[in-house]
């Protein structure tokens, strides 16, 4: 027998302890301790999808109302991919601040969500949707025009960007705090209270973000809509001369033998500053181009075929 003592003789003490303990588990866990971590992954993801999915609903299911009752065609485009992005985005964002576990890492990954959804915002409606519109529409090819993302549109991306890093500042702040809290707590209330602060904040972002760029975007072709609405119900009808120039009425008459057949709406043509917008009509065949000046529309015409 060798004279020196074995490890184990050496440190009878910390070889029990370690027995006693049993296995080690991952990273140096306890059950209850690997248990809420992935609980608190969890929640994290699912906040961040409920996030981007309040904040694309205010939006684009707002947006995508307007444009059913408009006339504009494929409304439903922006809507779905607009809350595919945003989703993916809001659950990035959440998941990513819930990993790196700092609360200031998380205000820069919210705030840099903020300028990627006001990207999105302008980038949706005049890249992604024409795009899936032609592939839908193969004819569509020879009618639509390209869509120049000029500084107009990236000023106002910045300034969507400001405001909505605002809002999305107090999310990456919070976060952390709020789900910590909200994990382990006893009661359905509990759990639900970041819901309780991020879907206000979502909402009141996807407001901003609504009347910095979308509307903006939307007011030819809704101007555009309102004008041939009111001229198919007041067909035959001696209308106030006051209210025919408020309404641009004489644009249309050029076009009154077709505004009674069913139309779609398209984006055309638009000047850098987005002040000078043509609006394109599909009335069943027959296309029509109409000029916009600063979201009214002044003149309609019709367009041959290509």
């Amino acid at each position: 027998m060798s004279a020196f003592p074995t490890r184990n003789q050496a440190n009878p003490d910390k070889d029990n302890s370690r027995s006693l303990r049993g296995p080690r588990w991952v990273m140096g866990r306890s059950p209850a301790e690997s248990s809420l971590r992935r609980k608190t992954h969890a929640y994290s993801l699912w906040l961040g999808i409920a996030a981007g999915l309040v904040f694309s609903l205010s939006l684009w299911a707002y947006e995508a109302i307007l444009f059913i009752g408009a006339h504009v065609a494929y409304p439903w485009i922006p809507l779905v991919v607009g809350t595919v992005l945003c989703v993916l985005v809001g659950a990035s964002t959440a998941l990513l601040t819930h990993l790196v576990n700092k609360a200031i890492l998380g205000v820069v990954f919210w705030v840099l969500a903020a300028g990627l959804i006001a990207e999105i915002a302008i980038t949706l409606p005049l890249k992604i949707t024409p795009v899936l519109m032609k592939l839908f529409e193969p004819g569509l090819q020879s009618r639509l025009p390209v869509y120049p993302i000029t500084d107009t549109f990236q000023t106002w991306a910045g300034i969507g960007t400001v405001w909505l890093a605002i809002f999305f500042a107090i999310l990456g702040l919070l976060q952390l705090t709020l789900v910590e809290q909200a994990v382990p707590a006893g009661t359905s209330a509990g759990r639900l209270v970041p819901y309780f602060v991020f879907v206000p904040i979502m909402a009141l972002a996807s407001v901003m973000s609504s009347n910095l760029i979308n509307s903006q975007l939307r007011a030819p072709l809704l101007a555009t809509n309102e004008l041939i609405q009111f001229a198919v119900d007041n067909q035959n009808v001696t209308v106030d001369p006051v209210l025919a120039r408020r309404m641009h009425l004489s644009s249309v008459k050029t076009i009154s033998d077709l505004i009674n057949r069913p139309r779609r709406l398209f984006l055309g043509h638009y000047d850098p500053f987005y002040r000078q917008v043509e609006v394109l009509i599909d009335f069943d065949g027959e296309w029509v181009d109409c000029t916009t000046v600063t979201g009214q529309p002044v003149f309609c015409q019709p367009i041959a075929n290509p």
